[in-house]
């Protein structure tokens, strides 16, 4: 190509993300295997801070508001909250709870309105109580099974290291019995009786 200008020994740039993308969030991103979850490296200790690199001659983005969140809601995210970790479990929860206390409330003799909104309060409270319980236990559980992978990696890099040592010292003796073995040939053949 005559036109082009470019030296040959140039090498060409790899070709990146476009300038301004961002990784998902890690709630959209899943791991191939669970020992990876465990077993993520920890961030770069020399890496900037977030905003580091926005206060350029461009000016700075500005930062979103209530506005932008609610444009990120989607008619999807309604469909699907019940697949959601503990969601479907405090919802139910909530419901139960609050028919009994509506219905409690209103054997009692409270109005309609009163026992509805007793029954409102304690729907929501008991949901809330219960999801939040339920994250507390999935984040012990999960820190449960990231110890006993820890655990089963160093038993299996103990079992290996033993298997490692046993080997060595069969491979020593055997080593030492051939030897052995080769000397006791090397006496025998010096001797002869003619």
């Amino acid at each position: 190509m005559a036109g082009d200008t470019r030296d040959s020994q140039t090498p060409i740039p790899p070709r990146g993300p476009p300038p301004g993308a961002t990784e998902p969030p890690e709630h959209v991103k899943t791991p191939n295997k669970i020992y990876e979850v465990f077993s993520a490296p920890p961030p770069n200790a020399n890496a900037l801070p977030e905003g580091s690199g926005q206060n350029t001659a461009g000016g700075r983005e500005k930062n979103p508001g209530l506005a932008d969140a609610i444009k990120t809601v989607r008619v999807e995210d309604f469909k699907q909250v019940h697949m959601y970790p503990c969601v479907r479990e405090s919802l139910l929860t909530g419901i139960g709870g609050g028919f009994a206390m509506g219905g409690v409330r209103a054997l009692w003799g409270a109005s309609v309105p009163k026992a509805a909104n007793w029954a409102v309060g304690t729907f929501i409270f008991t949901a809330f109580a219960n999801y939040e319980f339920c994250q507390y236990r999935r984040m012990l559980e999960k820190s449960h099974m990231k110890r006993a992978v820890e655990i089963i990696d160093r038993k299996k890099a103990e079992k290996e290291a033993e298997a490692k040592a046993k080997r060595d010292e069969r491979r020593r003796l055997k080593e030492e019995a051939d030897k052995k073995a080769e000397e006791d040939a090397k006496r025998k053949s010096s001797w002869k009786f003619w």
